[in-house]
């Protein structure tokens, strides 16, 4: 052996100095990695850091180009079929979906496919650039989707631009008012009392006092009631829903540690759905004014009176990562139950499904998506909605498609949000509109625009 090596081979002081600062490198090496694990279940330095970073790109990355179109599933048939047209509920269909722009078109369609009235919503047009009071981390850089619509009944449009703002807007196009409130999700008209109840947030930034064990960035789900005014009337934290009806152990599914509870931050409950139990519905559970709420992140559906938030019903595992959840007659809550654990199942096929819980006897039976020729499934989003003749539509979001099933589960009505060439955009909403808003209601309407 020859060289510098060779030398320091021959040389025992070389080789301690050399064997020590292996020694020191693995020593650190091992305590680095024995730090990583502590603070990884003690959420010690960097760790908040690193998941604040994480939520924070997971935001400003999601929706993407990816998740926002699909394949449409039969590009080779029109977009609008009646399949059976004697069995379809009457009526014209909302539909609010991606448009060939990326921005969001919410429309009013017959059977056969025919507009009768289109908003083209784009987020830089109703807030221009730095109004409201975003926070900086939350304030989009270019064009959001809406999620929660609904059409009040003079025709004008209330809806959420995801997880930023509610606003309202008539058919002409114009901007009646808007609330920079986080909204989201869910947009509910309630006619006993002539308000809207959505889902909004508080965006917590800094340590939150009366939630023990929770970190920041945490996002508070509020059910939030407005008038048709856009004035907020109420704002109730789902949080102390929760606390108040010492259901704290729902707060603190995500803990990994035996020995304490683990703090949980973020996205914790999912709050994707606010509705209001109707004016001259029978049941032996509920009242008129009853709220119910929907925790996706918790699979929980629950109600409670919104006066002294005491809870009326509660139901958690039932369903897996739901959404829009409906009161029925007789004690029943109708549930889209998306069902996501089907994507990793060995040779399974993915399946969402309708099912119905009695509230009063806890029973639960599947209504829709049982079988093959029913079948239907989104990963995220989808709502549905039982219509007076007993059938079913439904909003299959990721494939963006709207279909209406039969009691039987025979497909009646398909349409296809097509944006370009054999491609769908994502649907949001979907929704048969009462018998008076029909195609004179929407023609009297555009009238009105041009005078």
């Amino acid at each position: 052996m020859t060289g510098r090596a060779g030398a320091m081979s021959r040389d025992p002081e070389a080789r301690a100095k050399r064997l020590f600062q292996v020694s020191v490198t693995l020593v650190a090496a091992m305590a680095l990695f024995g730090y990583g694990v502590v603070a990884g279940i003690n959420r010690l330095p960097p760790v908040p850091a690193m998941t604040d970073l994480y939520q924070m790109v997971s935001e400003v990355l999601n929706p993407s180009d990816r998740i926002l179109e699909t394949a449409a599933p039969t590009p080779e048939e029109p977009a609008a079929r009646a399949l059976l047209p004697e069995a379809m509920a009457p009526g014209l269909t909302m539909v609010a979906g991606i448009s060939r722009g990326r921005d969001t078109r919410v429309m009013v369609i017959d059977a056969a496919g025919e507009v009768h009235q289109q908003w083209d919503v784009a987020w830089a047009e109703v807030w221009a650039d730095h109004e409201g009071s975003f926070p900086d981390e939350r304030r989009p850089t270019k064009g959001m989707y809406l999620h929660g619509v609904t059409l009040l009944p003079g025709g004008d449009l209330v809806a959420n631009f995801e997880h930023l703002s509610t606003f309202r807007m008539d058919p002409c196009g114009e901007v009646i008012w808007k609330l920079d409130n986080l909204g989201h999700h869910s947009a509910h008209y309630s006619a006993a009392d002539d308000t809207i109840w959505v889902s909004a947030e508080r965006y917590i930034t800094e340590p939150p006092t009366g939630y023990p064990l929770h970190d920041t960035p945490l996002r508070s789900w509020t059910a939030q009631q407005l008038s048709p005014e856009g004035e907020v009337l109420r704002d109730i934290p789902v949080i102390d829903i929760l606390i108040q009806n010492d259901l704290q152990g729902l707060l603190y599914l995500s803990s990994l540690r035996n020995a304490a509870p683990f703090p949980v931050s973020g996205d914790t409950l999912h709050l994707n759905d606010v509705e209001v139990f109707p004016a001259g519905l029978d049941s032996t559970v509920f009242a008129t004014g009853d709220l119910m709420l929907s925790l996706r992140n918790i699979n929980t559906v629950l109600v409670v009176d919104p006066e002294t938030l005491a809870l009326k019903f509660i139901s958690t595992g039932a369903v897996v990562r739901h959404h829009d959840p409906d009161f029925m007659a007789g004690d029943v809550i109708s549930v889209f139950d998306n069902r996501t654990f089907t994507l990793d199942g060995a040779g399974a096929t993915p399946a969402s499904r309708i099912i119905e819980i009695n509230a009063a006897t806890g029973a639960r039976r599947t209504v829709l998506g049982d079988r093959p020729a029913s079948a239907f499934f989104t990963n995220i989003m989808g709502t549905h909605q039982r219509l007076p003749n007993g059938n079913i539509l439904i909003n299959e979001s990721e494939r963006g498609r709207i279909l209406e099933f039969t009691p039987d589960g025979t497909l009646a009505f398909a349409y296809d949000n097509r944006i370009g060439e054999g491609r769908n955009g994502r649907t949001f909403a979907a929704r048969r509109l009462p018998p008076d808003m029909d195609v004179a209601f929407f023609a009297g309407k555009q009238q009105e625009c041009t005078q």
